[in-house]
């Protein structure tokens, strides 16, 4: 099958669903993994504002979930997990501001699971055919150092759920611009910068999506056999490293083949 390319966008006011046509967007009636006819009409893919291409009620991120972070040790049978709220979606080009509590962020590349049907305690066949389609997604953590020193805490205090805890920011998971249908997901490149202009600051890394311990369809059968799945909930799948940034710099994250996008990282004025 022809990948097929899926968003969700802004125009005069007005929020839809499309399905991306070279530099179109044909509209659709509804979400595409709500049965989402095209209607006729079409809009030009630089007319419009790009925005996360689904609305997740769960978002899930995945912990461990590449060979690296095993070091030689045999990985867990299922996948171990984080939740982030829906507040922390957010769109391709969205600043995402730090809150009070930080003056440093932890990004991350990542590939994404969209899922496209509602699915609960499946099997891996089950689990393959809820998948929609895969994008790219920014899992934004709080540095822990940051948050004990801006809070006057010691910086040597032992934590546990704390990392977690720092997970939950507002706008902490961008992801988009497009679902991708019909796409290998197995050794795609995956790319990081964070950048700032003013400093001269540049970090990047590289990595692949090969050594992904889990299948995708294995990732939404453990995770299907703990809470229900829904149409446009979002599961990040891990990664192997993830870069500091600060007020004013500019993360980019890149698959090949689905796509870039960069979010400026702020303090609120």
């Amino acid at each position: 099958a022809t990948p097929e390319a899926y968003c969700r966008f802004e125009k005069d006011g007005r929020t839809f669903y499309g399905r991306v046509d070279g530099q179109v967007v044909r509209v659709l009636d509804r979400a595409p993994w709500d049965g989402g006819l095209e209607t006729g009409e079409a809009v030009r893919l630089d007319e419009v504002r790009l925005l996360s291409p689904s609305q997740p009620r769960v978002i899930l991120g995945l912990s461990r979930s590449y060979r690296e972070a095993w070091k030689g040790e045999q990985p867990f049978k299922t996948v171990r997990w984080f939740l982030k709220p829906p507040s922390s979606a957010a769109a391709p080009g969205d600043t995402v501001f730090l809150p009070a509590s930080l003056d440093e962020v932890l990004v991350e590349v990542e590939l994404v699971i969209v899922i496209g049907k509602r699915v609960k305690d499946a099997d891996e066949a089950e689990a393959a055919r809820a998948i929609f389609g895969y994008t790219v997604g920014d899992d934004i953590v709080g540095s822990i150092d940051s948050y004990h020193r801006l809070n006057g805490e010691p910086l040597d205090q032992k934590e546990t759920l704390l990392g977690p805890g720092l997970k939950i920011g507002d706008r902490f998971a961008p992801f988009g611009s497009f679902v991708w249908r019909g796409v290998k997901w197995k050794g795609l490149l995956r790319r990081l910068t964070v950048e700032n202009a003013a400093t001269g600051k540049k970090l990047t890394y590289e990595h692949s999506t090969a050594t992904l311990v889990y299948t995708p369809a294995k990732i939404v059968r453990d995770l299907s056999r703990v809470l229900t799945l829904s149409p446009g909930d979002v599961i990040f799948t891990g990664t192997t490293k993830a870069l500091p940034a600060r007020d004013g710099d500019v993360v980019t994250v890149e698959i090949d083949g689905l796509g870039r996008f960069s979010n400026p990282i702020a303090k609120p004025h």
